[in-house]
């Protein structure tokens, strides 16, 4: 069996599956017809899919960009290695650290107050993957202590995050139906408490007044897509138009500006085309989720993937990736100048999927100064984290966080990492 194509396609596969079972164990105790069942069943999966579909297609356009920030920013450094290999040796016990994980996550879900049950299933493979990679860094935790250590630490995580986000998930939505399971929760919070001290909760990036010659930048799909062109182009002109059009389009400066249009509006496409996912997959699976919180974790609320927020502040969301890419680029150049031994990368997909949510939770603390805020500082905490977190992972992991870390990922490492330290590991 090749597990380097298992583990490709699981964090695909399990989100899926899992949430499709989920609605598919709550609608059956609810005692729903046959046609409602099969209904909800497909429809919540469905919903996942073209979540997914979305994602893909969102990271396939923003990758471009980090292809340029790495362009204008020099990378030196000691390299990192590549986790794959990692995850190939240590991947049965990244699993069964992922189902008793999540096992311990019921069990805390049922037995304490804090009621949040982890279905974000790409995000807990990863989770997992992170809490085996910073308890086995050093090679001295191995076996069954492995697991049995790892399971309790992700129940916990899967528990407790979901958690502390979720009183600012409310802000958001004004609902207690879910929370957010997501690397995005340390950067939202922190977002969230800036937004509340520097911010003005009366004047909302949702309400901001657009001249009429601008009325079109009130559609989303529109301003994303023209805001990812200033950056598009902006990036490929500091990066070098003769160097941009050579790596993206063939040499021809023309077909680059072209290709640097489609691109961004490809952007604006795959939100909307997110969005549909997310409301397909909400629909469905709050109510299907809710049988389950009757009859297996009492008052269960979901915590599920971090595009559930994105329709309720995408002004804030379109805000939010731009200005956390150059503060990422402005505490890149410094860390440079500084010397810092491992190499970091521009955390593009960070940038969006994790500082993005952070500045809709800063706006609704503080409106739009606290959108911005938040995004300045989430770009900066990406990589000062990515920075950090590297070295408790250098043997595992490190070229995971270079590619998605400066989130909770980097989180885990520092702390599962630096404790197992502690103690002698």
């Amino acid at each position: 069996m090749d597990l380097n194509i298992v583990f490709a396609i699981v964090p695909r596969l399990l989100p899926t599956f899992m949430l499709g079972i989920v609605a598919l164990v709550g609608l059956l105790l609810q005692r729903k017809t046959f046609s409602q069942t099969l209904v909800g069943t497909i429809k919540t999966m469905a919903g996942v899919i073209i979540l997914f579909t979305a994602v893909d297609l969102l990271s396939a356009t923003i990758s471009p960009i980090s292809t340029m920030f790495s362009q204008v920013y020099q990378i030196e450094g000691q390299p990192t290695v590549d986790f794959t290999g990692f995850l190939a040796s240590h991947g049965v016990q990244v699993v069964l650290v992922l189902v008793l994980g999540f096992l311990v996550n019921l069990l805390l879900a049922r037995i304490t107050k804090f009621k949040y049950v982890f279905l974000t299933g790409h995000i807990l493979f990863w989770n997992a993957f992170m809490v085996v990679a910073a308890l086995g860094d050093t090679g001295k935790i191995t076996g069954v202590a492995l697991v049995v250590i790892g399971s309790i630490i992700l129940g916990i995580i899967s528990t407790f995050l979901p958690a502390l986000i979720a009183p600012f998930v409310k802000k958001v939505t004004g609902t207690s139906d879910f929370t957010i399971g997501h690397t995005t929760t340390s950067l939202s919070i922190v977002g969230a408490w800036v937004g509340q001290l520097f911010g003005d909760k009366s004047k909302s990036t949702e309400e901001l007044a657009i001249p009429e010659g601008l009325a079109f930048m009130k559609e989303m799909v529109i301003s994303t897509s023209v805001i990812m062109m200033v950056l598009y182009l902006v990036m490929g002109l500091i990066a070098g138009p003769a160097w941009s059009a050579a790596t993206f389009a063939g040499g021809s400066v023309v077909v680059w500006i072209l290709w640097a249009i489609y691109q961004s509006i490809s952007f604006g496409a795959a939100l909307v085309i997110l969005l549909t996912g997310v409301r397909m997959m909400l629909g469905e699976i709050i109510p299907a989720f809710n049988g389950i919180a009757k009859k297996i974790v009492p008052e269960a609320v979901p915590a599920l993937d971090c595009p559930m927020v994105f329709p309720y502040a995408p002004n804030a969301l379109a805000i939010g990736f731009p200005i956390a890419m150059i503060a990422s680029l402005i505490t890149l150049v410094i860390f440079g100048l500084v010397g810092v031994k491992f190499v970091l990368l521009p955390l593009v997909v960070a940038a969006f999927f994790d500082v993005g949510p952070a500045a809709i939770m800063g706006n609704a603390t503080g409106g739009v100064r606290g959108a911005v805020l938040a995004s300045i500082v989430g770009g900066i905490l990406l990589i000062v984290l990515q920075a950090l977190s590297i070295p408790f992972v250098a043997n595992s992991a490190a070229g995971f966080i270079n590619a998605f870390g400066g989130n909770d990922f980097s989180l885990i490492a520092i702390v599962v990492g630096g404790l197992a330290r502690l103690f002698g590991f």
